[in-house]
């Protein structure tokens, strides 16, 4: 039996978009950012729809100290509060969910963010998550989520905090409408130039709290 889809669906990262980061952090990801700053992908919607890209759970290890610290960070973080109600009103409204993060798809990573998303109760709203493949940028690994629900779905909406990832799927997908999550100082990794260049690009306030 085939399965079931509405015909919307609503693609969310998971990172300072539903799951806290916390103000220290998004800051010296900010200073980072402008630090080394982002060279844009060439692919286009062509070159994306090629990748052989594996979004699924894989037994590989963590190798490195660098990874296992981060894994442990990233465990001490959680589920916005109001995203359960929000995603109880989606839902309601006929959307179906999905997660879109740029989280590696290795076994420990999949295994601790699925119990953040239980531990803040939205596991049973969500369809699927989808990791990103070692090796693999993430805005890049989300775009390729992107056009597979594409394929599936009338109509699609992303959530994401990065200002870059969300420049790169509204250039690759004008049909896709791509909502930035606005938090104070990212706005400076994006000019209001560039949010114009995109008519299906736009700022929303951070997702569970509104």
């Amino acid at each position: 039996m085939a399965e079931h889809l509405n015909h919307q669906a609503s693609v969310f990262d998971l990172d300072d978009t539903l799951i806290g980061r916390g103000r220290t952090e998004r800051v010296f990801g900010l200073a980072k950012g402008k630090v080394r700053p982002y060279r844009p992908s060439g692919l286009s919607a062509a070159d994306i729809a090629k990748l052989q890209l594996n979004h699924n759970r894989v037994s590989e290890p963590i190798r490195s100290l660098e990874e296992r610290i981060s894994l442990i960070f990233h465990a001490r973080r959680s589920v916005y509060q109001g995203v359960r109600d929000e995603f109880e009103r989606i839902t309601a409204n006929g959307r179906d969910i999905y997660g879109n993060t740029g989280r590696s798809h290795k076994g420990e990573w999949v295994d601790m963010t699925e119990e953040t998303l239980r531990r803040g109760g939205i596991t049973a709203y969500l369809r699927r998550v989808f990791y990103t493949p070692e090796d693999s940028r993430a805005s890049v690994s989300k775009a390729h989520a992107i056009q597979e629900l594409a394929s599936r779905y009338d109509g699609i909406e992303f959530y994401d905090d990065d200002p870059r990832t969300a420049l790169f799927i509204a250039r690759l997908f004008p049909n896709v409408n791509v909502n930035l999550v606005q938090h104070g100082l990212t706005g400076m990794l994006v000019s209001r130039q560039e949010m114009e260049t995109f008519p299906n690009l736009r700022r929303v306030a951070v997702f569970g709290k509104r």
